[in-house]
């Protein structure tokens, strides 16, 4: 490859800070690093987040840009309630997690952060960038740096929809065609539209009239191998937070108490492990109420390394999708961390594309507790074998997703 070739990634999430946005860029930009690109990220200053030191960030031309985030102030406050009603008087006038313009919270960033961008671009000759959503901010960087250098090859990538996005509430619903024109309007300058999922592909092509490319988070097999399996106890590993209002708890937990008070004379013992989920109080009353307290267990936010560990330990990998049928290619980083350990996984909710997914790799999805309780059951008698993958040979991999993508981007 042409040594020239450089990238700047625009992103407000990037390590050391732990999140799955994180991660799923991390890995992106490694890619492009290891494959001849010179890699620069220009992101957010890391105050009041949680970070980890296991990611090598020497590879990268980091820059990190000093704002003034309206909840930086409030998470400072000790006590707990009137965080809480802080927190969610502010949240009227500005969204903590900001999909909508005209993206208020990152404002002074985005001020920051153009300068200190359109100087990268020039000084280090960067021929293309990368902004991913969300927030809008990047994008918005995005536009405004494309304006000014046209020979830039601007990838804006979506991790969720915007205007369109299925957790919007019913305000926004109501105003998301008329929001729409504003999307459509700063991302009409970009070379290539990135989004996670095939039914995202398609919604969003049909409303931009632009072509839409598909990077999966993708799959990385050979990270998880140098992890030890366990099988003292039957373990029901779940990672990351949910949804009260788009996941169905209830269900899962219906089916365990069940599932529990059948095998409540086995041998083998079983445990619901929760991997940096917030047990907060609906999860605990839940659990509270179908009496599965002694069978629980929360573990705090931990490295991506030790995530790995306990999902490779586990007799079955629990994933949530959501619980309404119309929604459609709703893909989280979690799921191809799930299939790259190789392990069993019930997804719970409707969505035909994550249902093929995680088929090959011994996965399924159900919406009924019989259903739940029989594959629960089949895995508990006898392990569930899963077909053996590595990043050479699966197609979902991160290497072989970005092998495709290089191929569109390279001219």
């Amino acid at each position: 490859m042409n040594d020239t070739k450089s990238i700047l990634f625009i992103t407000v999430t990037f390590p050391p800070r732990l999140s799955v946005a994180s991660l799923r860029l991390y890995n992106y930009a490694k890619l492009f690093h290891e494959n001849g690109w010179k890699v620069h990220v220009i992101t957010c200053d890391l105050e009041s987040t949680n970070t980890t030191d296991e990611f090598d960030l020497s590879i990268f031309n980091m820059t990190e840009v000093k704002w003034k985030d309206p909840y930086r102030r409030i998470n400072k406050i000790k006590n707990t309630t009137i965080k809480k009603i802080i927190s969610k008087s502010l949240s009227f006038l500005i969204s903590k997690n900001p999909i909508w313009l005209p993206d208020i919270r990152f404002k002074s960033w985005r001020e920051n952060a153009i300068i200190q961008a359109n100087e990268i671009v020039i000084k280090e000759k960067i021929t293309h960038i990368y902004s991913t959503f969300s927030p809008i901010s990047p994008h918005l960087l995005g536009k405004i740096l494309k304006l000014k250098n046209r020979d830039l090859f601007w990838l804006a990538e979506y991790r969720d929809l915007c205007s369109f996005s299925a957790s919007n509430n019913w305000l926004k619903k109501i105003f998301q065609n008329l929001h729409f024109k504003l999307e459509k309007n700063i991302i009409k300058e970009s070379d290539l539209i990135l989004t996670v999922s095939k039914g995202q592909q398609a919604i969003m092509e049909k409303r931009l009239g632009k072509r839409v490319h598909v990077l999966y988070n993708g799959c990385d097999f050979d990270s998880y191998r140098k992890y030890p399996e366990f099988s003292r106890e039957f373990r029901i590993v779940y990672t990351g937070n949910y949804s009260k209002k788009f996941n169905d708890i209830e269900l899962f937990f219906k089916s365990m108490k069940e599932f529990i008070t059948m095998n409540k004379n086995s041998a083998q013992p079983i445990s619901i492990i929760f991997v940096g989920t917030t047990p907060d109080r609906f999860i605990m009353s839940k659990i509270k109420h179908y009496a599965l307290e002694k069978y629980c267990t929360f573990l705090k936010t931990m490295p991506n390394s030790q995530v790995k560990k306990n999902q490779k330990s586990a007799s079955i990998l629990i994933h949530f999708a959501w619980n309404d049928k119309k929604q459609k290619g709703i893909l989280s980083g979690k799921i191809f961390e799930y299939i790259s350990a190789q392990k069993p996984i019930l997804s719970i909710g409707y969505d035909r594309e994550l249902a093929d997914l995680i088929l090959p790799f011994g996965g399924k999805m159900l919406q009924k507790k019989n259903e739940i309780l029989r594959y629960l059951k089949t895995a508990y008698d006898k392990p569930i074998v899963i077909k053996s993958f590595n990043n050479k040979s699966s197609e979902i991999s991160k290497e072989n997703q970005f092998e495709k993508l290089e191929k569109i981007i390279i001219k």
